[in-house]
């Protein structure tokens, strides 16, 4: 993996590279990181080592978290899903065998889509090409999805005999409703991205000349936002998701009240009240 880091204070940036596994590329600059995945050999399907890979990305950021997380795919795509040759090779020795690394690849994606959730910052997938499997997986696990109009989704799971890893079966009725969900699952159709839109599988569609800059307008925009505000209203949305409607308004006051003591909200009362843009730390 290689690793450029330092959001915060990101006056410095520190390079360190791992020669076993360069899957993942992460990178962190004035406060934004930037995760890229893709295996060295061109294809973008995830194998152990890009899940362990995968999970301790996540694991530096959550020491240090930044203020945007920007999630993309190589020029192949976003990401395939789990790789299925290396399932093939494994069944080759031994059903124990594939049982054993499926086993350690789970731990270490189950890992990171649980950290990923407790980041404060907000988490961008931005998605083009293939997005199939854990792939699929990982974009809703993240707090928004841009995709190019060029991104297909494909559940994938059932065309081998296996059933969702990642939170799909969490994430995805949530985002579409369980009998949509069912229909996805068991028939394996390909989703484009204006269909996974209307579906509530994606935030925003965009046609593919614009798909760079209009991910980094949205990662500008909340970069440029209030941080602590931003952390509590991600945290409010989605433990209302497991909370009924008494919790919700008591951790709305809480958090609400909290707020008003930041400088945050007192630059945005400001602002407002100068009719002028706020500029938030």
């Amino acid at each position: 993996m290689s690793v450029t880091e330092g959001p915060g204070p990101a006056s410095k940036r520190e390079s360190t590279s791992d020669a076993v596994n360069r899957s993942i590329h992460l990178e962190v600059c004035d406060s934004v990181a930037v995760m890229t995945l893709g295996n060295p050999d061109g294809s973008n399907s995830i194998d152990l080592a890009m899940g362990v890979a995968l999970r301790d990305a996540v694991r530096r950021l959550s020491s240090n978290p930044p203020r945007v997380l920007l999630i993309r795919g190589s020029d192949k795509g976003f990401l395939m899903g789990g790789d299925v040759k290396r399932f093939h090779e494994l069944l080759g020795h031994s059903k124990r065998s594939v049982r054993d690394e499926l086993a350690a690849l789970i731990d270490a994606v189950h890992e990171a889509i649980s950290a990923m959730k407790e980041l404060p910052c907000p988490v961008i997938s931005a998605v083009r090409g293939g997005v199939a499997g854990f792939g699929m997986s990982l974009a809703l696990a993240s707090d928004m999805v841009i995709a190019a109009e060029d991104a297909k989704f494909v559940f994938a799971y059932g065309s081998i005999g296996a059933t969702p890893d990642g939170g799909l079966s969490w994430h995805l009725p949530r985002c579409v409703g369980l009998q949509r969900a069912l229909f996805i699952a068991l028939t394996n159709p390909t989703i484009t991205a204006s269909q996974a839109q209307a579906l509530g599988m994606v935030s925003i569609t965009v046609e593919h000349s614009e798909f760079e800059s209009t991910t980094q307008a949205i990662v500008n925009r909340l970069k440029g936002g209030p941080y602590a505000a931003q952390a509590n209203i991600k945290a409010l949305f989605r433990d209302a998701l497991e909370t009924g409607l008494e919790a919700a308004l008591a951790a709305e006051k809480k958090s609400f009240l909290e707020m008003s003591m930041t400088e945050d909200f007192a630059e945005g009362v400001a602002a407002f009240c100068e009719k002028r843009a706020a500029r938030f730390g």
